[in-house]
């Protein structure tokens, strides 16, 4: 299926340039409509309620909305003069067929909701990944909505490729569904290197690699299989750097994590990348 909606969940930060930019640039590439939504908390919720132990002052509450609507009005120009830079029209009821078009909007409310309800109606879901992507947005829009999510690095004028992409492997459910995801971002890739961490006691499956080789190949695409132990470093650790080495724009991981009273909590595999990855990481649960 090709990419025809994205979501861009843009605050207005100078961190979040990339993922606004590279919304664009992919916006173009496939011709998709574009939304970017800016989210507010609803304060006025919180207005002469108790919070530990102390009344929640209504003129500070105004103070933050009047904050928060300034920062959604500098994020909703950012996106007006980015879609200038990149010729896409914002806010047309109407755009040609496969001509990428953007809109902007507000949502004020739980992010959790918000994020559920905007993602599910959409291709792909882009944001800012600063030190790891804040876990508020990021935890709905993984495990909330079935679609996969691109993590840009902070880095403001970021070009996007495709050429070199890289593949964790362990052939559980959530990397073949990040395979299955990444499909549609891998029309122009030339090399595509599947990365297997494991331990050095462990057998290799040639049989499972001779299966994945074949699936790849059905698509157009040549697997470069690369077994990478774990060594001196951890399994995570040894896997960015090979992507490093090999000079790949874009990383696909599976993303695990589990559920303990509604709360995602990431897994060791998840968190490392997210925490120290400085290229492209595309997850999906």
């Amino acid at each position: 299926m090709a990419i025809k909606s994205i979501l861009c969940i843009f605050g207005g930060a100078a961190h979040e340039h990339s993922a606004m930019n590279v919304t664009f640039q992919l916006g173009k590439l496939y011709g998709a409509q574009l939304r970017f939504i800016h989210l507010t908390p609803d304060l006025a919720s919180y207005a002469g309620l108790y919070a530990d132990g102390m009344m929640v002052d209504n003129n500070l509450i105004e103070q933050l909305q009047k904050d928060n609507q300034g920062q959604m009005e500098k994020a909703r120009k950012l996106v007006v003069a980015a879609a200038e830079h990149h010729h896409v029209p914002v806010g047309m009821t109407e755009t040609p067929l496969h001509h990428a078009s953007a809109t902007f909007k507000q949502i004020m409310g739980v992010h959790d909701y918000l994020i559920a309800n905007e993602g599910r109606l959409c291709d792909l879901i882009v944001l800012s990944g600063r030190n790891g992507a804040a876990y508020d947005v990021l935890t709905p829009a993984l495990f909330d909505t079935g679609r996969p999510v691109l993590i840009m690095p902070a880095k403001k004028n970021w070009e996007w490729q495709d050429k070199n992409i890289a593949l964790a492997w362990d052939g559980s459910l959530q990397a073949a569904r990040a395979l299955y995801n990444a499909l549609p971002l891998m029309n122009k890739v030339e090399k595509f290197y599947v990365l297997c961490g494991q331990k050095s006691s462990e057998p290799i499956d040639q049989e499972a690699e001779a299966n994945l080789r074949s699936y790849v190949q059905a698509h157009g695409i040549e697997a470069h299989i690369i077994r990478v132990t774990e060594g001196a470093h951890a399994v995570p650790d040894s896997l960015l750097a090979r992507a490093k080495e090999l000079k790949a724009d874009l990383f696909i991981m599976g993303a695990y994590g589990h559920s303990q009273f509604r709360e995602m909590v990431l897994g060791g595999m998840t968190d490392f990348m997210l925490k120290h990855a400085d290229i492209p990481l595309l997850l999906s649960h």
